[in-house]
């Protein structure tokens, strides 16, 4: 990003929004190699490494289920002044490890190594909310994501073309890949803690004990979800898309290496490039629209807009022609990145929407915990769905899914409308059923 461009963005902002966007920017380039990791390597698994379904489907697990243990992350970061600490942890513990990838030869190192990645990204996330809600205003907060996450982007886009050659030349050089992600998310991590976050007094650097870190997180988790609706009615939604989302991830490379038989290029240009189009090029849209929008029908239609994501599967798999069925991959994978520029945004800033004057940490932390439950829950209903119905089945329901999830979050919406009209009784009557 050009300095004309970036001095364009940050002209309306405050000077520490300015400082603190600039780091984020730096931050959020230097984690493409993490975010292009993130996009191939099922593909990895499934060709380099030969990994047998079952060990794929656990693969796609690691990710949401270690997302469960932000509940406690989240406590930690709520009680604490200074989260600079946490962010280093993450880079040498969680980011740094990958070096070790030299070394990987079977595919249970593979996902032992995955684990502990992932295990502190459920760490980082809640972390890095804090630096928005704080240092960010509110009506900046969603565009300024949209661009960092463009320039991340940018960056995943071009390596992982640079991989898909490199690796269908030489398969092993999946290594070096993991080697050069470990150090640049190492640096993305630590750059971060140099971040100033605006304390407040809520913060107060107590100790805890261990039983008000283990036990306190899931009664508050139950508090949340009870005592603020609109935030439950917004994870029961992103519960249904989640569900439609992973249950497809592990069969994916299971149908474009075994049934098309693409190669890493092509594989990685559809997961890697078409599918980062739309996040790189639509993020700074979304993110203003996410500022200015409901946050429920800013859901409805990024989740309609997502449900074409399997249907172009499924219509890939009932054409015989590999050509036609290789274009209909591609373009599923455009709409994909179209998508998920807005899923990002709301997946990421949805929680300080709910979070008002209270620490995001702990409400994102919740939010990405349930994405844990679900994540145990959803890839393996793909497998076996897969492995009973077959291959269409698992793109029918996954279909299904993000357009009742978009249904729901468009009918709270509207029921939110009536009741600020004051005509709460006819909408309740309109809409019919749910509440």
């Amino acid at each position: 990003m050009t300095p004309i461009i970036l001095q364009g963005i940050t002209m309306n902002l405050n000077q520490t929004e300015k400082k603190t966007f600039i780091i984020l920017m730096i931050s959020t380039f230097l984690a493409g190699l993490v975010t292009c990791l993130s996009s191939i390597q099922d593909i990895i698994a499934k060709k380099a490494l030969h990994s047998l379904d079952w060990q794929l489907t656990l693969l796609t697990m690691i990710w949401p289920v270690s997302n469960f243990f932000s509940i406690w992350w989240g406590k930690i970061l709520e009680n604490a002044k200074n989260k600079a600490k946490y962010f280093v942890i993450v880079a040498f513990l969680g980011r740094l490890i990958l070096v070790f990838g030299l070394w990987v030869n079977n595919m249970t190192e593979f996902l032992l190594l995955l684990t502990l990645v992932y295990f502190f990204s459920s760490l980082l996330i809640p972390a890095t909310n804090s630096i928005y809600q704080n240092n960010i205003e509110k009506q900046n907060r969603g565009k300024l994501f949209g661009y960092s996450v463009s320039t991340g982007t940018f960056l995943s886009m071009i390596i992982t073309f640079i991989a898909g050659k490199l690796l269908d030349t030489n398969e092993d050089m999946f290594r070096w890949i993991l080697f050069f992600t470990g150090i640049s998310g190492c640096l993305s991590s630590l750059i971060l803690s140099f971040v100033k976050i605006n304390s407040s007094d809520r913060h107060t650097d107590t100790k805890i004990s261990l039983k008000e870190l283990f036990i306190s997180p899931v009664s508050r988790t139950f508090q949340l979800l009870k005592s603020n609706k609109d935030f439950a009615q917004f994870e029961r939604n992103f519960s249904l898309y989640g569900l439609g989302f992973l249950m497809v991830i592990p069969i994916i490379p299971i149908y474009l290496v075994e049934h098309l038989n693409m190669n890493y290029t092509s594989t990685f240009i559809a997961k890697g490039i078409l599918a980062q189009v739309g996040v790189l090029l639509l993020s700074p849209f979304f993110g203003k629209l996410h500022d200015r929008k409901n946050i429920f029908h800013f859901g409805s239609i990024v989740f309609a807009i997502l449900s074409l994501y399997p249907l172009g599967f499924i219509l890939s798999i009932l054409f015989q022609s590999p050509l036609i069925s290789l274009i209909l991959v591609f373009a599923s994978y455009l709409i994909y990145g179209i998508a998920m520029a807005g899923v990002n945004i709301t997946w990421t800033m949805g929680s300080i929407t709910f979070a008002g004057k209270e620490d995001s940490a702990m409400y994102q932390s919740v939010h990405i915990s349930i994405t844990g439950i679900r994540g145990l829950i959803a890839p393996l209903f793909g497998f076996l769905v897969y492995k009973s119905m077959g291959i269409i089945s698992v793109f029918i329901i996954s279909f299904l899914c993000e357009l009742i999830a978009s249904f729901t979050s468009y009918r709270y919406y509207k029921i939110k409308e009536y009741e600020e009209s004051g005509l709460i009784i006819e909408g309740k009557r309109f809409w019919g059923f749910w509440n």
